[in-house]
């Protein structure tokens, strides 16, 4: 009973030290930024003249601080703040040790192939959105530089501060990374305004990213993720998307029958938000929505009566 009682003590605190090493430093390594694909890559790393090859090799001659963690990648700030360098999460975009270890023998095998092909398909998914941004959204993005898969000839590395300070000298060419311009997410931007209260310059805000989800469309581009207060924003005074991971292109979005369905849910969220935030400015900034969806699209917009269920089901009917 007592090697019992030690050995469940002995497992209980692995597992406390784990939570806490987890908590302490969000899990990043080196292990969880590299990953070699299981197929074959079919994104191309951006060539760069001398000027760019200089201009990038400037812009992470600085040391980067981390800043927290999405659902895709690690976040980290350059020292002069201008700079966000993102590095991909593979934990979450490759099959788990467990999966790995399963024998590929009935009745394993079909567990084993499915739970490889969903996150196959969630990681070109991801991939595809980034390439797609900087191909053809470059501006709305705010991407400087794009490193989608494994090079030789780079020959550049970094100095970054992970979550507890300890510091890391990065080899750049075996690693998948991003390099963004820094902003202010579209949620911090209103806070701003609006404690100010600058309800003038928090309905400008809202009408610039507005127009630029219609922009996109134009082009038949559009954001699956709306988390439009977190992940739009502004840099310079200009609109754009912090994160582009679930960035698709579909030709049937340039039409204003399919479009519209996506820009109420973008002004749902917002609508949400203030009147949970700003109840005092609510009625006013509901009315601005509703004339912005009206100017945008021809039809009109009740916020009140947005069933956010339907959403769902207006994507299932499109194929979005």
């Amino acid at each position: 009973m007592k090697k019992l009682f030690y050995f469940l003590l002995m497992c209980v605190g692995l597992f406390l030290a784990a939570r806490l090493y987890y908590r302490l430093t969000d899990d990043f390594r080196i292990a969880n930024i590299v990953y070699p694909l299981p197929f074959k890559a079919t994104w191309e790393t951006p060539s760069l003249n001398d000027v760019d090859s200089q201009n990038l090799k400037a812009i992470l001659d600085q040391p980067y601080f981390y800043i927290g963690k999405g659902a895709q990648c690690y976040a980290f700030e350059s020292k002069d703040g201008e700079y966000v360098l993102k590095f991909f999460k593979f934990k979450h975009l490759k099959p788990n040790l467990f999966v790995d270890a399963l024998p590929s023998i009935s009745p394993f095998k079909a567990f084993k192939e499915q739970a490889i092909e969903r996150k196959k398909r969630k990681l070109i998914s991801v991939f595809n959105g980034y390439d797609l941004a900087y191909r053809e959204n470059r501006e709305a993005s705010e991407l400087i530089y794009l490193h989608l898969v494994p090079t030789t000839d780079l020959h550049l590395n970094v100095l970054v501060y992970d979550k507890i300070g300890f510091e890391r000298n990065i080899e750049l060419d075996p690693v998948v990374f991003l390099i963004q311009r820094k902003g202010e997410t579209l949620r911090t931007h209103l806070r701003n305004l609006l404690d100010h209260e600058n309800l003038a310059g928090a309905k400008e805000a809202m009408a610039e990213i507005l127009s630029m989800y219609i922009s996109e469309y134009k082009k038949g581009i559009y954001d699956h993720d709306h988390g439009v207060l977190h992940n739009t924003g502004f840099v310079d005074g200009k609109p754009f998307h912090l994160d582009v991971g679930k960035l698709n292109q579909d030709d049937r979005m340039k039409e204003k029958g399919y479009y519209k369905f996506d820009l109420e849910h973008v002004i749902w969220k917002i609508d949400v938000w203030v009147k949970a935030n700003y109840p005092n400015y609510y009625s006013e900034i509901a009315s601005f929505l509703s004339d912005q969806f009206q100017k945008l699209t021809g039809d009109t917009i009740d916020t009140n009566s947005i069933d956010p269920k339907r959403f769902k089901k207006q994507r299932k009917r499109f194929g979005f």
